[in-house]
């Protein structure tokens, strides 16, 4: 803050000092008195108000603001910090410095932002956001601070009720289950909120949060140090990985949020002046317990580290301690994050001793906290309802861990990235393939999305080797890297053996080529289903590759948004008995059964072949062909139109 604005801030540190309890107090509102050298403020009764807020304020030292500080900030993402350094590389002991001084910087670019206008202080992030967008700007700013505040407050209490039962396995208050635990926690929390009037009020939680962190992380660096000492070799380590750094990246700069509060923790200083220093240590002081846990977790254990710390950690009482410190620290975070809350919003419901008695202010307040912690406690309690919610849970839970990386399998032996690639292929346009007596025939359904495309341009069928043709549905980009690969493989295969690779060969190369894309949290997998068709010594063949690596040889197969119709036409057929210009006309018949004319008006028919008829060479079929293929399929369904009427 620059020394003109500190220089601002003074006059309005005024103290009020009451004669009767001698407690000094401060106008966090920012008021504009005569009283204070800035002129008018406005009305006289707002005036009134705003220095009845300031009668009853306790300061805060600078001391109390440090601990508030740790308290809010440590614990956030404290256990998982290893394993960020993991996803990122030993790079991330930068970022972890990187990401102290940007919230550092940030910290104090806010609360200049409240001093923005001469010698007036804001009261919040809300007024900030109306200074710079207006009222509406204001609204939903409120609105989402509000709700981040309480929901994590809400998934704080869960986290605890369930720490605390799973502590308590073995116990004689083992069956009371996590449901009891998590009303425990809310009651916890109630009491604590209630009976804390100001951010001075809960600096006893602070001090006794920072602490169990504190104790946390000594256990977690002398139990990784000690655990070293049996490893027979030293687990794989990395500098750097580009391609999974914005995700250790954001996990490190997510560690540090906490800047919701830093308004209402400046407004309670006693000398705001000293602000800045005091975020500056308190952030250093969190980069540092950081930096002992990332560095201790993922020197010891490697790439095999994982989230939380404790799951790497040898099983004993240190462990089961250093969980009930995390615990205890995230029940003592609630009071603290939840006066950032309260304060604004007891603010504008005008519950202060200005407007109120004492002890109908008291009441009132006390009333409103309840009824807030109430409605947190039912909404904590319904997430508990695991048997009522757990689908809800478990895609949410998806969604945070299974699903960041393509090597994590979820608890159901799902992986899901690999899932999600099949979704990309059943969006897209049919692909069929037909082994019949005589050769094998593709067909495609190329989806037309603009009417401006150049026909017969982007293909989707495409010819791998001069005896391979490969038809896909997913991603045209993906696929022209499978072709390319494809390609490779019978170019290197023919080099070495001066012969033509078998289809089951590329088949299986190809496959151990996909599957390896299904192994890695740096890759994804292809997006892509792709059927191979290929003549080999022992005849036709085709093949269905899938996204993840499983490839299977079949008679009849298809894929896309068609493929469950398509199936059943195909089962329809003999194909044993049927030639390749048969199955040509059949192919058509099933592509333009599976379309959907409703979706997707505009399409194009491919269709390739590999029979006595090309040499044994994979083509594109010829023009004549197509049209008789195409006016076979649409007499076809006209006839099906017609059968439909009659019945």
């Amino acid at each position: 803050m620059s020394q003109q604005r500190l220089q601002h801030r003074q006059p309005l540190l005024a103290a009020n000092t009451s004669s009767d309890d001698n407690t000094s107090g401060v106008s966090t509102s920012g008021s504009n008195t005569p009283e204070n050298g800035y002129g008018s403020a406005g009305s006289e009764q707002e005036s009134e108000d705003r220095n009845a807020d300031a009668a009853h304020r306790h300061m805060s030292s600078s001391t109390e603001t440090f601990f508030h500080i740790v308290c809010i900030t440590a614990g956030t993402g404290i256990l998982q910090l290893p394993y960020a350094l993991k996803s990122g590389g030993w790079i991330g002991v930068l970022y972890i410095a990187l990401a102290a001084a940007i919230s550092a910087y940030c910290g104090k670019i806010l609360i200049r932002c409240l001093y923005h206008k001469h010698g007036v202080r804001l009261k919040s992030y809300s007024e900030v956001a109306e200074a710079a967008f207006g009222p509406r700007g204001r609204m939903v700013l409120r609105t989402l601070k509000d709700l981040n505040l309480l929901g994590v407050v809400g998934i704080y209490i869960v986290l605890a009720g369930v720490s605390i039962n799973s502590l308590a396995v073995g116990s004689a208050v083992e069956h009371l289950g996590a449901r009891f635990w998590i009303a425990a926690s809310s009651v916890a929390v109630w009491a604590a909120v209630v009976l804390a009037r100001e951010v001075h009020d809960v600096f006893f939680l602070s001090i006794f949060g920072t602490l169990t962190t504190v104790v946390m992380v000594v256990i977690v660096i002398c139990l990784g140090i000690s655990d070293s000492e049996f490893l027979h070799t030293r687990p794989p380590t990395k500098l750097v990985d580009f391609n999974m750094a914005p995700i250790s990246l954001a996990s490190i700069c997510y560690s540090f949020g906490g800047n919701l509060n830093w308004p209402d923790l400046e407004g309670s200083m006693k000398s705001p002046k000293k602000w800045s220093m005091t975020l500056s240590l308190a952030t250093g002081f969190v980069a540092f317990i950081y930096l002992c846990v990332a560095i201790v977790g993922y020197g010891v254990y490697g790439d095999y580290v994982r989230s939380p710390i404790f799951l790497n950690l040898p099983p004993g009482l240190a462990v089961v301690a250093a969980e009930a410190m995390i615990t205890a620290h995230v029940l003592l975070t609630c009071p603290i994050l939840l006066t950032a809350v309260f304060i604004e919003a007891e603010r504008d419901m005008s519950i202060n001793s200005g407007t109120l008695s004492s002890a109908r202010e008291r009441l009132y307040r006390a009333g409103f906290r309840s009824l807030v912690i109430v409605v947190i406690a039912l909404f904590a309690l319904f997430v508990s309802d695991f048997s009522k919610i757990v689908p809800v849970l478990g895609a949410f839970a998806a969604s945070l861990v299974y699903d960041l990386s393509v090597s994590t399998y979820s608890p159901d032996g799902r992986v899901f990235q690999v899932e999600y690639a099949q979704k990309a292929v059943d969006n897209s346009g049919t692909a069929i393939g037909l082994r019949v007596k005589d050769g094998v025939v593709l067909a495609v359904e190329k989806i037309k999305h603009s009417r401006l495309l150049v026909p017969n341009s982007n293909k989707r069928i495409m010819t791998a080797g001069k005896h391979i043709g490969v038809a896909s549905a997913g991603w045209m980009s993906d696929t022209r890297h499978l072709v390319k690969r494809v390609r490779d493989e019978a170019h290197n295969y023919h080099s070495i053996y001066k012969a033509d690779i078998p289809a089951k060969i590329i088949a299986e190369r190809m496959g151990m080529y996909v599957q390896a894309y299904t192994l890695y949290s740096s890759v994804r997998p292809f997006g892509v289903s792709t059927l191979l068709a290929c003549k080999d010594k022992d005849g036709p063949q085709l093949y269905m590759l899938e996204p993840s690596g499983e490839y299977v040889g079949y008679r009849g197969c298809a894929a896309g948004k068609g493929k469950q119709v398509a199936k059943t036409e195909i089962e329809k057929l003999n194909l044993e008995e049927l030639t390749v210009r048969e199955a040509v006309k059949e192919a058509a018949r099933i592509i333009y059964t599976a379309h959907d004319e409703a979706k997707d008006k505009l399409f194009e028919l491919e269709l390739s072949w590999i029979c006595a008829e090309t040499n044994w060479l994979h083509s594109h079929v010829p023009q004549d062909v197509l049209e008789e293929a195409v006016q076979f399929a649409e007499n076809s369904l006209d006839e099906d139109d017609e059968m439909d009427d009659e019945e």
